[in-house]
């Protein structure tokens, strides 16, 4: 993979094949993503396009727009 362009299976097979990363030694994973980016540059792509998915949503904005329901001004 040293620079040569591989195909996308391939880059799955290296990043798959490559040890697992410890939680507990990587502050941010976007962060380790962007430093293994020119590695699997096809899997760094598709990983930015998942995390970048907030984890919240409606439902939290539904709770907190009910709370002028139970408490009255």
């Amino acid at each position: 993979m040293q620079g040569a362009k591989c195909s996308t299976v391939d880059q799955f097979r290296a990043y798959f094949s490559s040890p697992v990363v410890d939680a507990t030694k990587t502050e941010d994973i976007l962060i380790w993503w962007k430093d293994h980016e020119k590695d699997y540059s096809d899997v760094a792509a598709m990983a930015r396009d998942f995390l970048a998915i907030s984890g919240t949503g409606v439902p939290i904005e539904r709770t907190f727009s009910f709370g002028s329901d139970l408490l009255t001004p």
